[in-house]
């Protein structure tokens, strides 16, 4: 049996399909984590100034930004 995250252990998901983010963010709730996520990259971006997540789960084909792109430019922050 895993034990749950201290609730401020905080994830980013980034993914057009909403049944993808809808299944990871349930699964990621139950194991005790806090999410929040992004259909595009304009929001994910807008989601990272908000607040800086411990992980990023990233969808590689966003229909707005590459997700390598993206992925380099988060990584400067």
């Amino acid at each position: 049996m895993t034990t749950a995250p201290p609730r401020s252990e905080h994830v980013l998901v980034i993914d057009d399909e909403v049944q993808i983010r809808r299944a990871l963010t349930t699964i990621l709730e139950t194991r005790g984590y806090e999410v929040t996520c992004a259909g595009s990259g304009e929001e994910a971006l807008a989601a990272l100034t908000a607040r800086t997540p411990d992980l990023i789960i990233l969808d590689l084909s966003l229909p707005d930004i590459d997700g390598v792109p993206l992925c380099e430019q988060m990584r400067t922050w």
